[in-house]
């Protein structure tokens, strides 16, 4: 179908325009709506700004150090060690939006042959595309200022090198290392363990990481919540990770000495011939308990185990057989003993809940889950620490926490108050291993401790 208009002119001067069909062709229906729309869509593709598709990334900042340089740490290959140690100048940057990877490299001085060459290598081995904004990049130059290296970092401890190897180009990807250093850190207790240890810790991140590691181990001796007084201390021997010198977090605790509540709480851990670390007294007797203290990390106890407690939903005083454990929703909800699944379904009190039979006529309970973890049905055999579901509210509950229960001979008992049997101590076979292991990492204890003391002696000298 084909359109014609005829433009005629009034002795008002007014500018008609007039929708002329042709023979055997369908006349339009509102033909000047229709017009109307067709002129406004024609305006709008005229003024819509033409804008090029940007590649994502650019570099916008760069960070120059001149002289001798070494950023990329000790590896077992001498190339591409010995580039960044021969590079003259070295450029520093991140990808940001808005440019192509040719035109971000051209800004940083990378010649046109020197770069179609380095390209070439780099998107054979490397697809570019997964390029992101914020991931790190390095350029090497010699001397001369001829590109010698290009550095992109995938991730904290994975990175791919393209630089010259015998005059040609070629590609590596390599795994950075992780350093751990030993560090003696001792914390004093004012109102709570994260604040604490926040004094010590270069991270708000790698607070909390502490605060988990101390409360995995001294979980089923120490409430944290409650035992805790003003002026007690905790000294621990860790393992402090760094990738390239810059700290990423905590390895493992190797000893601590816990005074708390006016006790005193050695550990050291144990790595056995298999590898697998474990926490004892110095003696050898085992931290680890038949039932975990807690089956919710992250928590905090909001209702304790009572016989008379009012109902915040019925307003009934009646006995509350179990712990409520408040954490944001969806918290992992963890076994706190060996087990086996009973139940795993839906109720109008509990919501969704697991029931777990374990041994000794114990049985434990899970209520209020947002969602069960898949495979936990009856019959399923869990271990300690496994998941079960994720804390939620669901059933007769006013907001979001985990009702833990545990029954003992068919009647629910206060699972705070049970004093569980530990679990078995160092193997005998094992003991002179352990021994070694242990007195290590209390001399690094005791050590710690004594500068720690020497240095507060001597804050008040000239």
């Amino acid at each position: 179908m084909s359109l014609k208009l005829r433009l005629t002119v009034r002795p008002e001067r007014r500018l008609r325009l007039h929708y002329v069909p042709e023979q055997g062709v369908l006349p339009i229906r509102r033909p000047r709506t229709v017009l109307a729309v067709l002129l406004v869509v024609w305006v709008a593709l005229l003024l819509l700004p033409s804008r090029p598709i940007s590649f994502p990334f650019q570099a916008v900042s760069f960070q120059t150090v001149s002289g001798p340089i070494s950023p990329i740490p000790e590896l077992p290959q001498p190339w591409p060690q010995s580039v960044a140690v021969d590079a003259a100048r070295a450029v520093s940057a991140r990808f940001t939006s808005g440019s192509t990877l040719d035109a971000t490299l051209r800004g940083a001085g990378v010649s046109g042959s020197n770069l179609t060459s380095m390209l070439t290598v780099l998107s054979d081995a490397v697809d570019v595309r997964r390029i992101r904004p914020g991931q790190e990049y390095q350029l090497y130059f010699d001397a001369t200022d001829e590109l010698i290296g290009f550095r992109y970092q995938i991730s904290r401890q994975t990175a791919w090198f393209v630089a010259r190897d015998d005059g040609n180009w070629a590609a590596l990807q390599v795994a950075i290392p992780i350093q751990s250093r030993i560090a003696f850190v001792s914390a004093e207790i004012v109102d709570s363990l994260h604040r604490a240890l926040a004094a010590h810790a270069p991270t708000n991140g790698s607070v909390n990481d502490l605060v988990i590691k101390v409360g995995d181990i001294y979980g089923w001796d120490v409430d944290f919540q409650y035992d805790l007084r003003y002026g007690d201390r905790l000294d621990l021997v860790v393992e402090e990770r760094f990738v390239e010198d810059k700290f990423i977090g905590y390895g493992e605790i190797l000893s601590a000495e816990f005074r708390v509540n006016g006790l005193v709480l050695p550990v050291v851990r144990f790595r056995d011939p298999d590898g697998i670390g474990s926490y004892f007294t110095p003696d050898g007797a085992s931290l680890r308990r038949a039932f975990l203290r807690s089956p919710v990390k992250h928590s905090r106890i909001s209702s304790r185990f009572s016989m008379r407690r009012v109902h915040p939903v019925t307003g009934i005083a009646r006995a509350h057989r179990g712990v409520d454990y408040v954490a944001d929703p969806g918290t992992p909800v963890q076994a706190t003993a060996d087990g086996v699944v009973a139940e795993a379904r839906y109720g109008a009190e509990p919501g969704r809940f697991v029931r777990l039979r374990h041994g000794g006529s114990y049985t434990s309970v899970y209520m209020h889950l947002s969602r069960i973890e898949n495979g936990i049905a009856p019959g399923t055999e869990v271990k300690q620490g496994a998941i079960l579901g994720y804390v939620g509210k669901t059933g007769n509950a006013t907001g979001y926490h985990l009702h833990y229960g545990l029954e003992q001979g068919g009647r629910y008992v206060d699972p705070l108050r049970l004093q569980f049997p530990a679990a078995a101590p160092v193997p005998t076979n094992h003991w002179g291993r352990f021994v070694a292991q242990r007195d290590e990492v209390i001399e690094a204890l005791r050590t710690g401790q004594a500068n720690s003391a020497a240095a507060v002696a001597g804050a008040g000298g000239l």
